[in-house]
C-alpha cells in the first residue's frame, strides 16, 4: 500500500470545483488564497486550502489539513501539499504552505489556543517535497514509518506561538 498522495487529492478538488460541487470561501489576510470546509470521514474535518487561476477555475496549489492529534497539549495539524506538473519547481508549494501556515496559527490564536503544531510526512522517496517542508517546517525531523502504508517516511514538525505567529524551539 503507497502512502496517501496529496497529488490525488489535488486532481480530485480540481474534478469537483470543474463539476461545481464545492463551495469556496476567501482566506483572510490572503486576497488569492481561497478554503473550502469538508469531512471526509467520521470525526474527520478536514480544511482544504487552494490557490487558483485569475478566473479561479483551475487549481495551482493545494493544501490539506487535518487534525492529528496532540503534542504536549497543543493541537497539532497534519498537511499535505502538491502543485500540478506544470507549475512545479516556481516556489507555488512554499508559498502556499508559508501562508496555510499563517492561517493557521492565526485561527487558532482567534480560538484561543497559545500553541499550535503543524506537521508534514513526506515519502522517503519524495525530495522535493522534503525540500519544500525544510523550508516551512524548520522544528525536526524525525524518520519512521507511515502508519497506514508501512512506507519509510520523513516527519517534518514545527511548533508556533499563536500570539506572535512565530515558530518556537521543540522542546
Amino acid at each position: 500500500m503507497d502512502m496517501s498522495d496529496p497529488h490525488i487529492g489535488m486532481v480530485s478538488f480540481q474534478k469537483a470545483l470543474d463539476n461545481r460541487e464545492l463551495s469556496l470561501g476567501p482566506v483572510r489576510n490572503h486576497q488569492d488564497l481561497y478554503s473550502h470546509i469538508d469531512q471526509p470521514a467520521p470525526d474527520t474535518i478536514r480544511l482544504t486550502y487552494v490557490r487558483l487561476n485569475p478566473d479561479r477555475s483551475t487549481v495551482q496549489s493545494f493544501v490539506s489539513c487535518v487534525m492529528n492529534g496532540y503534542v504536549k497539549g497543543f493541537p497539532c495539524v497534519s498537511v499535505g501539499y502538491a502543485v500540478p506538473e506544470a507549475l512545479r519547481n516556481q516556489g507555488h508549494a512554499k508559498q502556499i504552505l508559508a501562508d496555510v501556515v499563517k492561517d493557521q496559527v492565526y485561527q487558532a490564536g482567534q480560538n484561543g489556543i497559545r500553541e499550535l503544531y503543524v506537521e508534514a510526512i513526506i515519502d522517503i522517496r519524495n525530495i522535493a517535497s522534503q525540500r519544500v517542508a525544510d523550508s516551512i517546517l524548520t522544528g525536526s525531523r524525525d524518520h519512521l514509518n507511515e502508519e497506514a502504508s508501512g512506507r519509510p517516511a520523513v516527519r517534518f514538525t514545527a511548533r508556533f506561538d499563536t500570539a506572535t505567529g512565530k515558530q518556537l524551539p521543540i522542546s
